[in-house]
Parts: C-alpha cells; structure tokens; sequence
C-alpha cells in the first residue's frame, strides 16, 4: 500500500505545477492583449498572476517562452474542436461563430480572464509579426499551423450526411488554402470591426463553406 503514495504524490505536485502554469498563462495572455508582447513586462505578469516574478521564472524562462505556452494551448482547444467537426458532432459554421463571439466578450473586458484561453484577435496578429523575429515563437506558431492544415484537410475531406464525398483530394491543397485564407482574414477582421454582427457573420459562412466541400 506504501507504493501507492509517492504514486500520489506525484500526481498531486503535477497537477499543482499544471495549475501554476495555466495560472501565469492568463496573466501573460491578459497582459499581452492589453499591453502587447513588448510592452508587457514580467514584473506585469507576475503582479496580475499574484506571484512573485521569481516563481514565474521557474515555469518560464522569458516572454518568448510565455508565448510558447500561450499558443501551444491553442493546439489544445483547436484538437477538441477538430474532433468534433471530423466526426460530424458539430458544424463547423456553430465552432467558428462561437469561438468569435467569445474572444469579443473578453475584448469588451479587459480584466476578464480568457474565455477558454482563446487568442483575442489582435494578440494573435502580434504574434505572428513577432514569430518572424524569434524562433521561439516560430516554433509554435508552426505547430499551430500545422494542426490546423491538419484538421481542415480532415474536415474538407469528410463525406457530409447527406452522402456526399467530401472534397476530392486533388482539390483539397487549394481548398485548404482558401478556408485559411478566410480565417485568417476573419481574425483581421475583428480587430478592424469589433461590431461585425454574428448573425451575418454565420449567414456567410453558411454561405461560403459548404462551397468549400463540393466536387
């Protein structure tokens, strides 16, 4: 019975160190959205994560690696949501909507903790000018990238309920690049009309994607 304790042990100190690490992400994602990478400090970040920066430091070796971490649990959530489009749980037009609608109400409140750690708009623009500087950051922005080329080509290529086979495969690289050609100029298009009307927003996509799909 005495083996099962350090067993425990363990277990419990990881999920305190995984808490600690979630707990100065916020801090940093906050800091960052209003601040920028730049203009945030690490004394910032540990006064809003109500730590001391010492503590910060053992997580995290700077703001690059903060960054690091900030975007790899966008792979995270983005795998949750890939595998709900993939398998047909739920329709790609609600996650895009959704996911929009929550990084505008964390905009509308600045000391509201990130809805789900999604990336606010303008962070996310930030980041990637600042990827063409710090291989830090190119790495996970890479990653990113990667599982959701990833999780769009699963999705374009998937026979939709009504029978239908999905995006052919010789069309799947340029339909691929068209879908993140739209995301990403959504993800511009918050930060240059933070009103953009959901209800219209998902009318279009409800429009456009499905365009996407056909042979």
């Amino acid at each position: 019975m005495s083996r099962d304790v350090p067993a425990t042990g363990a277990a419990k100190r990881g999920a305190r160190a995984q808490a600690q690490r979630d707990r100065i992400l916020d801090a940093a994602q906050r800091c960052f959205a209003e601040r920028g990478f730049h203009g945030a400090s690490m004394a910032m970040i540990a006064e809003a994560a109500q730590m001391s920066p010492g503590l910060i430091y053992r997580y995290f070796a700077g703001k690059s690696e903060l960054i690091h971490g900030i975007v790899s649990r966008q792979v995270e959530l983005l795998a949750d949501d890939f595998e709900e489009m993939e398998s047909g749980a739920r329709d790609p037009v609600d996650t895009i909507v959704d996911n929009y609608c929550a990084c505008m109400a964390d905009a509308d409140d600045a000391g509201a903790a990130p809805h789900d750690a999604l990336l606010d708009a303008t962070l996310i623009l930030e980041i990637v000018a600042e990827s063409s500087r710090d291989p830090v950051i190119a790495e996970a922005l890479n990653l990113l990238d990667q599982r959701i080329d990833v999780g769009l080509g699963s999705w374009l290529a998937r026979p939709d309920a009504a029978g239908g086979q999905g995006t052919p495969a010789a069309l799947l690289p340029a339909r691929k690049l068209i879908l993140r050609a739209l995301l990403d100029g959504l993800k511009m298009r918050q930060v240059r009309d933070p009103d953009l009307d959901p209800a219209l927003l998902r009318e279009a996509l409800q429009d456009a994607l499905p365009r996407l799909r056909e042979a």
